[in-house]
């Protein structure tokens, strides 16, 4: 890992712990035990740095998901790790990264606010095929519907949902939204395969 990835993926793991804001490119210096003018050689500025920050966690989990896809028996044993995983990361990050991200940082956010930026379309996409192929997913679906509105429904266990800040458990959530929704667009099979891969989460 050369000096630029290292300051990446640290300063990433700085942001996602304490926040984006209190972490200033001083303190991510003294951190890392480099020098200040070692991050601004390689970045610009904290806007240019966060851009590459996400870029390289967006990229890492993509690369994640379509493993699991491929190293999996099916696509909703696939999509129960691919939750698992997405959501121990959302776990390990502080409610505070993605308040400074929005309030603080709005232009690298409306970026990543633009379809196909954040979200994956194109993993979720595949894991539809995928089911398609194994017959687990209904035949009559319409791909880019059902891809846009799998999206939606993950937006509900952000930390910026209104469900969220209502109090609702994500584990209940979970059982009475996500199970229904892709207990809806699965065949026969696929709805014996949510139940018998709902264990993956406990």
């Amino acid at each position: 890992m050369d000096v630029r990835e290292r300051i990446i993926v640290e300063s990433g793991q700085l942001f996602g712990k304490y926040g984006i804001r209190s972490m200033t490119m001083d303190s991510l210096a003294e951190e890392m035990g480099i020098s200040k003018r070692t991050i601004y050689e390689r970045f610009k500025d904290k806007d240019t740095l966060l851009l590459e920050v996400i870029n390289y966690y967006k990229n890492l989990t993509q690369e994640e998901s379509l493993k699991l896809i491929d190293q999996s028996d099916n696509a909703i044993e696939a999509l129960f790790r691919i939750i698992k995983m997405t959501v121990g990361q959302m776990q390990r990050m502080s409610p505070a990264f993605f308040h400074d991200f929005r309030k603080y940082h709005q232009k690298v956010f409306r970026q990543f606010s633009e379809p196909g930026e954040v979200r994956d379309m194109s993993m979720t996409r595949k894991l539809l095929e995928t089911g398609l192929r194994q017959e687990v997913f209904r035949d009559d679906i319409d791909m880019e519907i059902v891809n846009h509105a799998i999206h939606a429904l993950f937006d509900l266990f952000g930390h910026s949902s209104s469900m969220i800040d209502a109090g609702f458990n994500r584990k209940d959530m979970f059982d009475h939204i996500l199970i229904p929704y892709f207990r809806g667009i699965s065949t026969k099979k696929g709805r014996k395969l949510l139940v018998e891969c709902k264990t993956i989460l406990e």
